[in-house]
């Protein structure tokens, strides 16, 4: 009965220095980018549109952060945020189906995030689902592309301008530790 006390203790202190270590060895990074989807007709039939190239200035990211390109152990999609900037009174109700898709120099595209049969009352915004895949080959290049593959049910009188909104979360070892 006796040792119960210290035990729990010592317990109790792991659990916080775990804690305490995950917040240093474990930050986001949020990167933005603009595509802009063409007027058009209704179609049932998914079409491309392409971001320009995301810098991602990892090397001064990491520094930031107390590590570096070479001590990041993982990268994962942990939020995809789709919002219309123009015009400012359209509504992303004319989606019917949105996946998105990275690509780097020297990696092939993968599938991040996606929404699928996108409601008639959607506002000006879309959080959208995301995986679990590994991004780190992705992110620790001085840049990215995403490509979105749309799907409308709405016919579409103007370009509509939306902004990607992208949290990465990194688990990386620090520097000196």
């Amino acid at each position: 009965m006796k040792y119960i006390l210290p035990i729990l203790l010592i317990c109790f202190t792991t659990v916080l220095s775990c804690k305490k270590l995950d917040k240093l060895t474990q930050f986001d990074l949020t990167y933005t980018s603009e595509a802009t989807i063409s007027a058009g007709i209704a179609s049932n039939l998914p079409f491309d549109v392409f971001t320009p190239d995301v810098t991602t200035q990892s090397e001064s990211e990491f520094k930031g952060h107390n590590t570096a390109k070479n001590l990041v152990q993982s990268i994962k999609l942990k939020k995809m945020l789709i919002a219309v900037t123009n015009p400012a009174d359209r509504n992303l109700d004319f989606l019917k189906d949105i996946e998105l898709y990275i690509s780097a120099e020297g990696e092939k595209e993968m599938r991040i995030a996606w929404k699928y049969n996108i409601p008639d009352t959607t506002g000006k915004e879309i959080l959208l689902e995301t995986g679990l895949e590994e991004l780190k080959p992705y992110l620790i290049k001085e840049k990215y592309r995403i490509r979105l593959k749309v799907t409308t049910s709405k016919i579409m009188n103007t370009d509509i301008t939306v902004k990607l909104v992208s949290t990465f979360r990194v688990n990386a070892n620090i520097m000196g530790i």
